[in-house]
Formats: structure tokens, C-alpha cells, sequence
């Protein structure tokens, strides 16, 4: 269920209802949206809550400016809310995680979105299997979850597509791991040894 606000049209969510259907790994995350957009008040941000939540989730940056960036991540358009505000709310949560999140919840929000994302929904799912090889540290791994993705999505099963796309989110990525381009895409380092 959704209202428009009256002040710059700003959409209004049923804050009870959609965190009740999100995933439970994912309602923390919600609450710091709903305190970063003042969704469940007259629509301007509680920074104070705000910062309370993301130190109780345990991110590693929970200063103003990067909750002001966390606020711009997870914006709800109308459009996006009246379609679906649970999946709107849902994919705004998965992409603050995984600009902001712990290792951790980002694993968790993989595990939620590809719950969540239909298989139907190739490219969708194909950006969750990046962000997961990213933040896998096991070499295999990573080979085994970028092949995933190029299973979801046949345009990423070029290398030079893949390799941009995975710089894209590495680049959304503020805080580490997973805010540096994997070695998959590196080669292996040169060994050095006797001569």
C-alpha cells in the first residue's frame, strides 16, 4: 500500500507491512532506510537514528557523509514504490549493503536477493552472483560465481562485459572487501624466486 505525501511528491511506503515482508536479514537495513528518508514521519531524515542503526548493524562507516551517500543509494522512486513497494524497498536495501555493508550482511543480502529475484530475471540476478564473487576471497569460488552470472545473463559471458560490469559494482563498493577489482580478472601476481 502506498500514499503520496503531499510535500515534493514523495512516495509513501506502508512501513509496517513492507518490513513484515522483507526477508529478516534484511528489516535492520530497512529501519536505516526508513530513518535516512523519514519514511515512517514527515519525510526529512533522523541522522541521529540513522547513525544508531548502522552502528548496531555493525558497518564499518557510519559517519554523516557516508549515510547522507547510503541515503542517496537507497532513494524509493514513486514509479519503483507503486509497482511494488516490498521489491522496490527490498532492492533499495540490497544495494546500501552492498555500497556500505559488512561482509557479512552482504552475504546475507545475497542469499535474500537470490531468494527474492525470479529466475525469469537474468540480469538481476547476474549483478547478485558479481557481488558475491567479488567479496569471495577463494579463487574457485569467484571462477564458480562469475560463471553463474554468465548463466543468468548471456551478456556477461563475454569477458570484457563481464569485467565491467564487475568494475561497476566494485566502484559502488565504498569499504572493503570488495572494493577492488578480484584477481580473476587480474591474472595471477608474479611469482618471484631464484632466478
Amino acid at each position: 500500500m502506498f500514499v503520496f505525501a503531499p510535500v515534493a511528491c514523495r512516495p509513501r511506503v506502508d512501513v509496517g507491512g513492507v518490513r513484515g515482508a522483507l526477508a529478516p536479514d534484511s528489516r535492520g537495513a530497512f529501519d536505516l532506510v526508513v530513518a535516512l528518508h523519514g519514511l515512517d514521519g514527515d519525510g526529512v531524515a533522523d541522522w541521529g537514528k540513522a547513525e544508531r542503526i548502522c552502528r548496531d548493524l555493525r558497518w564499518p562507516r557510519c559517519e554523516r557523509p557516508a549515510l547522507e551517500e547510503m541515503r542517496q543509494r537507497s532513494r524509493l522512486t514513486g514509479a519503483a514504490v507503486r509497482k511494488n513497494a516490498v521489491s522496490a524497498s527490498a532492492r533499495a536495501v540490497a544495494d546500501m549493503t552492498w555500497a556500505f555493508g559488512t561482509e557479512d550482511a552482504v552475504r546475507k543480502m545475497v542469499r535474500t536477493e537470490l531468494d527474492r529475484i525470479p529466475d525469469a530475471d537474468g540480469p538481476s540476478r547476474a549483478r547478485v552472483f558479481l557481488r558475491f564473487a567479488i567479496v569471495d576471497t577463494n579463487f574457485d569460488g569467484q571462477a564458480a560465481l562469475f560463471a553463474q552470472a554468465c548463466v543468468a545473463d548471456d551478456g556477461l559471458c563475454d569477458r570484457e562485459n563481464m569485467k565491467a560490469a564487475t568494475e561497476r559494482e566494485v566502484q559502488a563498493r565504498r569499504v572493503a572487501p570488495g572494493n577492488a577489482m578480484p584477481l580473476y580478472f587480474a591474472g595471477h601476481p608474479k611469482l618471484t624466486g631464484p632466478p
